[in-house]
């Protein structure tokens, strides 16, 4: 999904951003996902970026997973290098 909404957002430097990859447990990281997007959009946040890092993966599946969950989210998009994920609400 290639829309002009992610390609715009992916340029901005001040996009509100839910750091993950230095946490080491998945059940925390997933707490604190699911808590800030919801905290992003209560505020009118259209976008966001979750930052999951590459390393195995098992946290971007993890990310990826509870964004399709959510019924906040209206899609996202890994970024270019792979390490975080644009989320459009």
């Amino acid at each position: 999904m290639n829309s002009p909404r992610y390609f715009a957002a992916s340029l901005r430097d001040d996009l509100p951003t839910i750091d993950l990859h230095g946490t080491a447990a998945m059940q925390t990281a997933q707490e604190q996902l699911e808590k800030e997007l919801f905290l992003f959009s209560s505020q009118g946040e259209e976008v966001c970026r979750v930052v999951h890092g590459i390393g195995s993966g098992a946290m971007k599946e993890m990310v990826h997973l509870v964004l399709k969950k959510n019924p906040l989210v209206e899609g996202f998009q890994l970024s270019g290098d792979g390490g975080s994920t644009i989320v459009i609400f």
